[in-house]
């Protein structure tokens, strides 16, 4: 739980504000990979290793369409952010 975004891993339910958000597989386990360990800054390989599986081949970029994917879906308009993004380096909760 981070204040008003509620993930829960059994039900694979995300709620924002007390209301529901859907989201895809790759996006609610991204928001899991992270949520487990909101102070670490994941890099797009680590990311990619965890949530596509370590033998997925690709860009590695598929990962960033899916983190502007999961804000729009549990971002709130004014307020911060739960994605944040460290430059250079990848992505990890807004703590």
């Amino acid at each position: 739980m981070f204040g008003d975004l509620v993930l829960d891993p059994h039900s694979r339910e995300v709620t924002v504000k007390g209301e529901r958000v859907e989201l895809t597989r790759i996006e609610f386990d991204l928001l899991e990979t992270m949520s487990g360990s909101p102070k670490l800054v994941f890099t797009r390989q680590q990311l990619l290793d965890r949530v596509w599986g370590p033998n997925w081949f690709g860009d590695d970029h598929v990962v960033d369409v899916h983190m502007a994917n999961l804000r729009k879906k549990i971002d709130v308009a004014g307020e911060k952010s739960w994605v944040r993004t460290v430059r250079g380096v990848g992505y990890s909760m807004a703590l």
